[in-house]
């Protein structure tokens, strides 16, 4: 798939799978936008990777983004691939209400779940129109295992993610009904990690690893240098009739999206519903 990738945006791309998912993407000769709120990492990465582009772009901040993708549109008309991929996660028990406060849920959710809906509003005629007159377009929406499993720990980013999950889906549903030509050229994706070691859980590792009894019981990360490679090898295999993966699925992400397949996308084929 990587072949029909030329001018890629990934939404929160100053650590973690973003970083990393930036990194590839520009070593494959790609032209790569990173975006993220911290301006001194952006810099950093400028730097370092020659010919890299990068915006300032908090995805929690709703009112921004209509200008800000306007502001990205018009400096990358050619724009044909979007990431989005910013989030965070917070660990607290609903039962001890000290552990968390109500702005702190909001804004995880607006990380997680209300940015990336604004998004997929805003770059969704921009690559509908790119499909439309020919060109590959791509919208990558990246959920999260727990979105199919959840864990009690993640009370906030477990329903979020559940919700991007359920987004990729409905936006295939409306891309079905869309002109054949769009049908045809635009491919939405979701991006299923597994727990990936990366620094989203940086904060509160050490209290789910005591809440799983410890860190020799607790479940282990995955690798950010072995997800990669395995993301990366999964995104250019086809389905076995020759069409472009609805999720690149790594690890326990594979196991919960083959699971989900053979249950509840079933259910939606026999409703005449694309899964």
């Amino acid at each position: 798939m990587t072949s029909r990738i030329n001018t890629i945006l990934i939404i929160g791309a100053t650590s973690g799978l973003g970083e990393a998912f930036a990194r590839r993407f520009h070593a494959l000769g790609k032209t790569v936008i990173a975006t993220g709120r911290r301006q001194a990492k952006l810099d950093a990465l400028a730097q370092e990777l020659k010919g890299l582009e990068t915006r300032t772009f908090d995805i929690s901040d709703l009112d921004s983004l209509p200008a800000n993708v306007e502001s990205l549109l018009k400096d990358f008309p050619n724009l044909d691939s979007v990431v989005i991929n910013a989030g965070i996660q917070k660990n607290f028990s609903f039962f001890d209400p000290a552990s968390i406060t109500s702005e702190t849920i909001i804004n995880e959710i607006n990380t997680d779940l209300t940015g990336p809906t604004l998004l997929v509003r805003l770059f969704v005629p921009h690559l509908a129109e790119l499909a439309r007159v020919g060109t590959k377009t791509n919208l990558f929406l990246t959920s999260s295992a727990l979105a199919y499993a959840p864990f009690s720990f993640y009370p906030a980013y477990c329903p979020s993610k559940a919700g991007a999950h359920t987004l990729a889906k409905v936006l295939r549903q409306q891309l079905s009904n869309a002109p054949d030509e769009i049908k045809k050229n635009m491919n939405v994706v979701e991006i299923v990690p597994p727990y990936v070691d990366t620094g989203l859980d940086g904060e509160h590792r050490d209290a789910v690893n005591d809440l799983q009894g410890g860190p020799e019981q607790a479940f282990p990360p995955m690798l950010l240098e072995e997800y990669i490679e395995k993301f990366f090898e999964t995104l250019d295999q086809l389905e076995p009739d020759g069409s472009i993966k609805k999720e690149v699925a790594v690890g326990f992400g594979q196991l919960v999206v083959d699971t989900w397949r053979g249950s509840f996308g079933k259910l939606l084929e026999q409703v005449g519903l694309p899964a």
